[in-house]
């Protein structure tokens, strides 16, 4: 099905539409779904296909959909703001924050800065161990990210700091310095500062267990399989939320889409300042800022976006600054090259309709 939320009443375009339709009927088993907006304007959303490949209903406008890594911009955004406060300093070694018998770190931990850990230029690991990425223990997931971290932390950093890897334990990091300055756990704070300030209502974390949730999928011997919402592979553990478990509605996608836009262009100070909107966009090491990817995309000017999957979903946040364009996309299925296509296609489709 195609649909937008009633009480927004502005027509569809064409264009986007027919670009929606044609990628979702291509895979019919799954879930899909599309927001976009121009400016200030309240979000399309477009969703279309089974909640389950199997059946279960049809997913709904208001369905949420996993986020995966796009949560690394709610961290890194998160972290701005307590900078832009005074709270902290993104540019401070994290030893600053992180010490007494709680944080033995070592040295070249200690020296780190909040900005390579966001930019991912901390020379930290990918992730933990595996059989971490699998067992579930009972704590909180503040309790989670210590105890994960502090088997790692007493020793050097494993690589040089300087060089752009991809670490998810960046950002766990990067959230237990928030929760420690704060004395709030990420969570908490995410959803003060944005699921309730900003009227993103739909957002949670971990897999999405409303009742109109698409469910994630996985492979198992070569099928396609859907998970329950609170099976515990239906997502990562909780502990790892700063780099990736939150999930929420593609117009709340395209909303936090629309606040960056907005204070990058000066409009929304008390969100952040242009200024520090734009660090969050300028890059630190080849194209990554802080949480967010930048691009400079043929025919469609800048390109600022970032992605996200927990293997069971995928999901695509970008931003067009030039063309005052926001574009969110997202499957229960891990299929990241349509999804990635479905966002060009659409925001190509858009901007050519705009002209």
């Amino acid at each position: 099905m195609l649909g937008c939320l009633p009480h927004w009443g502005v027509a569809q375009d064409a264009s986007a539409a027919d670009v929606f339709s044609q990628v979702a009927q291509k895979a019919p088993k799954q879930a899909f779904g599309a927001a976009y907006s121009f400016g200030a304007e309240a979000p399309q959303v477009m969703v279309a296909g089974p909640r389950t490949r199997d059946g279960g209903g049809t997913v709904q406008p208001d369905s949420p959909f996993h986020i995966g890594s796009i949560s690394k911009s709610f961290t890194a955004t998160l972290l701005m703001q307590l900078d832009q406060e005074g709270r902290l300093s993104l540019t401070a070694p994290i030893g600053t924050y992180l010490k007494g018998a709680k944080y033995p770190l070592h040295p070249t931990w200690a020296a780190l800065t909040l900005e390579q850990l966001l930019s991912h230029t901390a020379g930290l690991k990918a992730n933990a161990p595996m059989r971490e990425m699998t067992q579930r223990r009972a704590e909180t997931p503040a309790e989670g990210r210590v105890r994960i971290l502090s088997a790692l932390w007493q020793d050097p950093v494993p690589h040089r700091a300087g060089k752009s890897r991809y670490s998810n334990l960046g950002y766990v990091l990067a959230g237990v310095v928030a929760e420690e300055v704060t004395g709030q756990s990420w969570e908490e704070q995410i959803q003060a500062r944005f699921g309730r300030k900003l009227g993103l209502r739909s957002l949670g974390f971990g897999a999405p267990e409303a009742a109109n949730a698409p469910l994630g999928h996985v492979g198992l011997m070569g099928v396609k399989k859907p998970l329950a919402a609170d099976a515990p592979e239906a997502d990562n553990p909780a502990w790892i939320g700063p780099a990736g478990t939150i999930h929420m509605t593609m117009g709340d996608l395209a909303r936090w889409g629309q606040v960056h836009l907005q204070a990058c262009n000066g409009a929304a100070p008390r969100f952040l300042s242009a200024a520090n909107c734009q660090r969050l966009w300028t890059p630190v090491s080849k194209n990554y800022g802080l949480g967010w990817i930048l691009e400079e995309k043929n025919g469609l000017g800048p390109k600022r976006w970032h992605n996200g999957s927990n293997n069971r979903w995928f999901a695509v946040l970008a931003i067009y600054p030039e063309r005052d364009l926001v574009v969110a996309t997202a499957s229960n299925h891990a299929t990241a090259q349509r999804v990635t296509k479905l966002e060009d296609k659409m925001a190509r489709a858009l901007v050519a309709g705009a002209r």
